[in-house]
């Protein structure tokens, strides 16, 4: 199942739906930083490979719950 949440409520260890060029990824997130305009979060797929991104404040992140 998935739920939409703001991007300020990420947190390590959330499961990210991310989309990139490719595709969407399911990203396990590993670092979460908040910074004066929004969060930036790097996470790996189910293959390890590592994404960074970020997000502003208020947007809404798509999260896969189990």
């Amino acid at each position: 199942m998935t739920i939409d949440v703001l991007a300020e409520d990420l947190q390590p260890g959330d499961l990210l739906e991310f989309l990139i060029e490719s595709g969407t990824q399911v990203l396990r997130l590993t670092h979460v930083e908040r910074r004066a305009r929004g969060i930036k979060f790097m996470g790996r797929n189910h293959q390890g490979v590592l994404y960074s991104s970020g997000m502003k404040y208020g947007e809404l992140a798509r999260c896969v719950r189990p």
